[in-house]
């Protein structure tokens, strides 16, 4: 019997369904995503709510969001139960994805990450190959994807719609006011000195390379930060003929839009307009495309991952995002904190003169 065949008859998963049709599902992070995305979607589901663990390492935010949503018990450490559960959700800070996602790995849990699935590219291959090793699943959740307008996107890419590409572009920017219950997107031991590019760009890279069908070469890499965090970012990437830029920010709002251009035809639309695509033909025609979405905000589509994950726990269901589909964008991350430098700050060298030179 090879190692795949152990782990899925000795997985809690694979005797569950002889045992208990209700699945025990760990959900392990209780920050602020999981209390407006995953515990509103779990809640739909009484039979999940039924055997929901929530962990977190502050017992009384878990027991709070525990007795708020009905879940069914509550953790300070996920060791405890590692073993005990038939899937795990895995929305803690960015730096623990890795060692948390291979203990329930290690078990034969199947896990659903959320993005990033690791800040480290070589980290998320070792996910990947030790959950084919253990013959579980291991979904990630990259939402955008599931947006109406980037499905279409892909789909009149694939059939040559826009004629040949020549510029993309995917530009996001906003205020930083996220209500972070840890507070590591600014702790420096916890996010690794990695800033608004390991937020942002997980969704900008994944979403590229999934349209595209390939990964991208980085031709420049630019930052803000002087050892610190990065507010912002700016990447120049190219694919054939096709120029891509992606430009990402915590200090101002900017478009939060993208644009594809071909010789056939270009579209640009809001990344919130997930219901309509906009395609104007460079024979001077325009078309609007719409589609039918019961989703009226971001967090709406939450639904979609966690049914996914209850079927891929309970049926064997394939992940409606597999972890290994985001390999490519991890690395161009990788690529880009190895290659990126400041941007020109002319003022500085100003500022060094007058220190040189006082006055």
């Amino acid at each position: 019997m090879n190692n795949t065949q152990t782990a899925r008859n000795n997985s809690p998963s694979g005797s569950r369904r002889q045992q208990d049709p209700a699945p025990k599902i760990a959900l392990v992070g209780c920050g602020a995503f999981a209390e407006v995305f995953y515990l509103p979607a779990l809640a739909r589901r009484p039979e999940v709510m039924s055997g929901l663990l929530l962990v977190d390492k502050d017992p009384a935010r878990a027991r709070t969001l525990a007795t708020r949503f009905g879940a069914a018990s509550y953790r300070d450490d996920y060791r405890a139960i590692v073993g005990q559960v038939d899937g795990a959700i895995v929305a803690v800070p960015h730096t623990a994805h890795f060692s948390i996602t291979m203990d329930f790995l290690a078990c034969g849990v199947p896990v659903l990450c959320e993005k990033p699935l690791s800040l480290c590219a070589e980290q998320a291959c070792e996910m990947v190959d030790r959950a084919d090793e253990m013959g579980v699943a291991l979904a990630t959740n990259h939402t955008q994807r599931l947006f109406p307008s980037n499905i279409k996107v892909r789909e009149l890419l694939a059939a040559g719609a826009f004629g040949d590409l020549t510029h993309l572009s995917y530009t996001w920017g906003a205020e930083f006011t996220w209500p972070t219950v840890s507070g590591f997107y600014f702790n420096e031991a916890i996010s690794q000195r990695r800033g608004v590019l390991a937020d942002r760009g997980p969704h900008a890279f994944d979403l590229i390379c999934w349209w595209l069908g390939e990964k991208p070469q980085i031709i420049a890499a630019r930052h803000d930060s002087l050892g610190g965090l990065e507010a912002v970012a700016h990447v120049t990437l190219r694919a054939g003929d096709c120029t891509i830029d992606i430009h990402l920010s915590w200090l101002s709002k900017l478009t939060n839009s993208y644009t594809i251009r071909g010789t056939v035809a270009e579209v640009h639309n809001s990344f919130e307009a997930w219901w309509k695509l906009p395609l104007r033909y460079h024979s001077g025609e325009t078309e609007t495309l719409h589609f039918a979405s019961s989703e009226r905000s971001y967090n709406d589509f939450a639904p979609q991952i966690v049914d996914n994950f209850i079927s891929v726990v309970c049926d064997g269901a394939a992940p409606l995002i597999p972890a290994r589909d985001v390999l490519p964008s991890l690395e161009l991350i990788d690529m880009f904190y190895t290659n990126a430098t400041p941007f020109s700050l002319p003022w500085y060298a100003v500022e060094r003169a007058f220190d040189v030179y006082p006055s």
